[in-house]
């Protein structure tokens, strides 16, 4: 049955004007005709009776009761008049029914006719006879005037067919209906023309076809974590997706106004007013930055309208500096497989040598710092995710020369689901490398790291013994672009905040300077 009603829109448009076309007019050609069939037999009726009334008061008429003589003349006159009305038989006769004249062919002469006339003096209309034998009778008394007195003498009778009035009633309907023809004909093709408009505008979609498109099209911008905005030529939001409106800070229902209105920023709106295309500009909107793309959408040489697509460049830094860091824990397990080749290949050379005795010693002493670090580091860390990067930042701190221990009383089970191992790198992982880099100016390189999950929240803590903060600085090092490091830096701590507030814990610091720095992270279990 869908199939069915599936059709397209040519089809529908046709059929409805066709139907349309087809009531509308069958209804107004049957009302004229009647209209018309009702007009044409009045004005028979009363063209008999004026013929019959004109006919009675003639002098002819009246000098031929008179004189009671002139039948070739009333004859000769009643004939001219009914040739030029049209009537069939025009008959004067007398009040005993006599004929005084007849002209054309007619019905007998009755009596019953005309007995109102000659009787009561009345003017009527008469109809007799059925079907093609119908006679329309137009009567009108004669009245001759004696001087003295008035006398009914006679009447008229005008005879009219009432087929040859039918068959004028069906001329003027046969030319109704080729008036409605030519009207059905136009508006088909009107029609099809009108169609043909339409699918042309609508690049030949059906509605079905333009409604599916509707539906993909919003699930694509709602599901795109790009910003997308469109205007048109008036600066009317036609368009916004979920990304631009968090983005923008937009309130809903923002489709359908002025996007001048809406949007503060003169900076983003002179991008707006651009014709031209623009590509990755940078824009300053609030407290974000924002990367703009714009696309003017033209026909012919008119710009109608405008696309604009933005996304958040604080969310590139971000993932940029997550990929660091799983880049930097990764050249962390590279060097601590690189260490540990140096040392197979010098066990090599021994055994090759012949020092048994030596090798054999370099092998347990080896084991046995590797089983102190593995006492020391995991034996109460029993997380994968934190005992893969505490792993590589051995082997970093190693390289660095850096004393890197564990302090006493830390203890971890498997780490909730909500925590993942992105979040821990950028947080661990920018956390211990600060603490190592604050140290390498000391003789004596020590940082050490705590962790605990006793309670409801899972506590990590990294202490080093560096150079400490300046007073002042502890409310400034999470912000973005803030570094006492150098230039284009002072993104790790504000990532390392970022990700603390997802998962919903706090950060905390400690620093004294010349004395070392202590930051303290605390996330929460679980999140209600």
């Amino acid at each position: 049955m869908k199939n069915l009603l599936r059709v397209s829109l040519q089809v529908k448009i046709l059929g409805l004007v066709i139907f349309l076309l087809l009531l509308v007019l069958s209804l107004v050609t049957i009302m004229i005709a009647y209209m018309e069939s009702n007009k044409d037999v009045e004005n028979a009726e009363n063209m008999a009776l004026q013929t019959a009334k004109t006919v009675s008061y003639m002098p002819v008429i009246q000098e031929a009761f008179i004189q009671t003589s002139h039948p070739e003349e009333i004859n000769y006159v009643s004939e001219q008049i009914r040739e030029e009305v049209g009537a069939s038989t025009i008959k004067i006769v007398a009040r005993s029914g006599e004929a005084v004249g007849i002209s054309g062919v007619g019905s007998p002469i009755r009596s019953a006719d005309f007995y109102r006339a000659v009787v009561f003096g009345s003017n009527y209309i008469l109809h007799t006879g059925e079907g093609d034998d119908e006679i329309l009778k137009g009567i009108a008394p004669i009245i001759v005037d004696y001087g003295e007195y008035k006398r009914l003498e006679g009447a008229v009778i005008a005879e009219f067919q009432m087929k040859d009035i039918h068959n004028e009633v069906a001329a003027d309907i046969k030319k109704i209906i080729m008036a409605s023809s030519a009207v059905f004909v136009l508006g088909i093709a009107g029609s099809f023309i009108l169609s043909r408009s339409i699918r042309k505008d609508t690049f030949g979609l059906e509605p079905y076809e333009i409604s599916i498109l509707y539906q993909e099209r919003d699930a694509v911008l709602q599901s795109v974590k790009e910003g997308i905005v469109a205007i048109d030529r008036k600066g009317i939001i036609t368009t916004i997706n979920v990304s631009a409106q968090e983005l923008l800070d937009l309130p809903d229902h923002s489709e359908g106004r002025p996007v001048y209105d809406i949007i503060p920023s003169p900076s983003f709106l002179e991008i707006i007013d651009s014709r031209e295309k623009i590509i990755n500009e940078e824009l300053q909107f609030g407290d974000r930055n924002l990367i703009v793309n714009t696309r003017p959408i033209r026909k012919k040489d008119d710009v109608i309208g405008t696309v604009i697509s933005f996304r958040d460049k604080t969310e590139i830094k971000k993932m940029i500096e997550a990929l660091s860091e799983v880049r930097q824990y990764t050249e962390d397990l590279r060097a601590q497989a690189h260490e540990f080749t140096s040392k197979l290949y010098v066990i090599l050379g021994m055994i090759q040598l012949g020092k048994l005795q030596e090798a054999i010693a370099m092998i347990q002493e080896e084991t046995q710092v590797q089983q102190q670090v593995t006492e020391m580091f995991f034996r109460n860390i029993r997380d994968e995710k934190v005992q893969a990067i505490i792993l590589g930042k051995l082997a970093k701190a190693s390289e660095k020369k850096v004393d890197f221990k564990m302090e006493e009383g830390s203890s971890l089970d498997p780490l909730p689901d909500h925590i993942r191992l992105t979040p821990l790198i950028i947080i661990l992982g920018n956390l211990i490398n600060n603490a190592f880099d604050a140290v390498m100016d000391n003789k004596e390189k020590q940082v050490s790291f705590f962790v605990t999950d006793l309670g409801r929240d899972i506590v990590f803590e990294i202490a080093d013994n560096g150079r400490g903060l300046k007073k002042g600085t502890e409310q400034h090092i999470f912000q973005k672009g803030f570094s006492l490091k150098g230039d284009n830096r002072g993104y790790g701590l504000a990532n390392v905040r970022d990700e603390v507030e997802l998962l919903h814990g706090t950060i905390e610091i400690d620093s004294h300077e010349h004395e070392g720095t202590i930051f303290t992270v605390i996330l929460p279990k679980k999140i209600e």
